[in-house]
């Protein structure tokens, strides 16, 4: 069968790449510009990881209902909606003048996103034939997703020290408005017919406040180091909403995160150690930068440090299905997780003198290789032994818990380094922050090592199809 895509075809795959490409450079961009968003807009430290978890908690429980309203409202009219909704929100974000008009307009931005990738995704399952087509389109489409993430630190720092941090908002509004234009041009296969089914409306809210909930309570500060009555109420109305979420889905007609499919051992497993990945991972992220800005680096300079970090993903996502092919995803994972481990505890130890060239490079270099794998890894582990008519429902699931990681866990990780900094009373301002980024750290290293534990016991066979699981990772 030919692997080669003909012209219509080509456009469309360019469209639907560069909208997964702006999207997640989005993500990349605004994280290297959070010290000159908090400058601006006098943010408090313990505000400031809002910016990232407003993004990444709306994307997540609205994840599974853009896919689904793909199916149902067609996938081109959706992605339209997406990038419309992406567009808005950025000129929204670009104009805010307080924190919470920032946050806010992040916070759609993200339902924008949610919308648009599942919808992206579904225009090239139905418009490529399967095979050698269908995975060369997908194998673009993952190389500008890796492509934007790596590109967007560059990007990010070279626009906020020349042009100022609002410049990344403005930019997403004309190249959204391009693929808008392109997309009204570009004809795709009719939708099929598909049986009109209920949405989980109930179970969207419920997981959307419960989350909120749990969130907004870790990040409340402490009062003398202690939580106040209305920190662990709020935290108690989250886990009780939580619980609400899941008796809703165990009698939904149409849940949102259907139970059945948590009875294979293997999904459990590579969800949860998924969630405790990306909150490391965004936390180490999120505390790189704040140590970086502390160095006293510029907005491009913060920028190039993090390139070598991007360029190894990229490089060992193409690799990660031979030895997973070789030696399974499970054993893949285990060597990921050690190495992430050591990773974390390593960047622990940063200080004011460390030397990015012998400290930093080497680690962003094996963590970036590591970490690349780790989630090629933990895809493929969540749908091995599911059905392969419910890849796409466990794909959703598996996409869910890695955003939800992000949010949940960067608010526990910096609510710690927050507590840490307020409580070194009599140390200097550079050494009490740091004291807070080593114990986050330190922790995230912990979180490595239970996932680790995770995937000794994870099970399942070994995949036959790791080298073509088309599961988006939004990173």
């Amino acid at each position: 069968m030919s692997d080669k895509i003909s012209k219509a075809n080509m456009i469309l795959l360019i469209i639907v790449s560069l909208t997964q490409f702006i999207e997640v450079m989005n993500s990349s961009t605004v994280v290297v510009a959070l010290p000159s968003i908090q400058t601006a807009l006098h943010m408090q430290a313990n505000d400031l990881q809002w910016i990232v978890t407003s993004y990444v908690l709306t994307f997540a429980t609205f994840l599974m209902i853009g896919g689904r309203a793909s199916d149902i409202l067609g996938r081109k009219r959706v992605l339209l909606i997406g990038l419309t909704v992406f567009a808005l929100a950025s000129l929204a974000g670009a104009l805010a003048l307080n924190p919470i008009w920032l946050i806010a307009s992040r916070a759609v931005q993200g339902i924008g996103a949610a919308f648009s990738i599942p919808a992206a995704m579904s225009l090239i399952s139905n418009s490529f034939t399967a095979g050698p087509q269908r995975n060369k389109a997908f194998g673009i489409f993952g190389a500008l997703g890796s492509a934007g993430a790596a590109s967007g630190s560059i990007v990010g720092g070279l626009l906020t020290d020349s042009a100022g941090w609002r410049s990344l908002f403005f930019l997403n509004v004309p190249l959204a408005i391009i693929l808008i234009l392109g997309l009204l041009f570009v004809k795709v296969s009719p939708l099929n017919k598909v049986e009109k089914k209920s949405v989980d409306i109930f179970g969207l809210i419920s997981v959307l406040a419960g989350i909120f909930a749990l969130v907004y309570a870790i990040s409340m500060p402490d009062v003398d180091g202690n939580w106040s009555p209305t920190k662990i109420a709020i935290f108690i109305i989250g886990i009780l909403v939580l619980i609400v979420f899941i008796m809703i889905e165990k009698y939904a007609k149409n849940p949102l995160m259907p139970l059945r499919l948590f009875r294979f051992r293997s999904l459990v497993t590579s969800n949860i150690i998924g969630f405790l990945m990306f909150s490391y991972t965004t936390g180490f992220n999120y505390f790189s930068t704040l140590y970086f800005h502390q160095l006293g680096y510029s907005s491009l300079t913060i920028g190039l440090a993090f390139m070598p970090l991007g360029l190894t993903s990229i490089i060992v996502t193409q690799i990660t299905p031979f030895f997973m092919r070789k030696f399974s995803a499970r054993k893949v994972l285990i060597v990921t997780q050690i190495i992430n481990a050591l990773g974390m505890f390593w960047l622990s130890n940063m200080d004011m003198d460390k030397n990015y060239s012998t400290f930093i490079l080497p680690a962003f270099i094996i963590l970036g290789l590591s970490i690349g794998a780790s989630y090629t890894a933990v895809i493929v582990g969540s749908v091995q032994d599911v059905k392969p008519e419910e890849h796409g429902i466990a794909g959703g699931i598996v996409n869910t818990f890695l955003q939800l990681g992000g949010s949940l866990g960067l608010s526990i990780l910096a609510t710690i380094a927050t507590t840490v900094t307020a409580s070194a009373h009599n140390q200097p301002a550079n050494t009490a922050i740091l004291s807070g980024f080593h114990t986050a750290l330190n922790v995230s290293g912990y979180f490595a090592i239970v996932a680790l534990i995770l995937a000794f016991i994870s099970g399942g066979k070994k995949s036959k199809e790791t080298g073509s699981v088309p599961l988006e990772m939004h990173v």
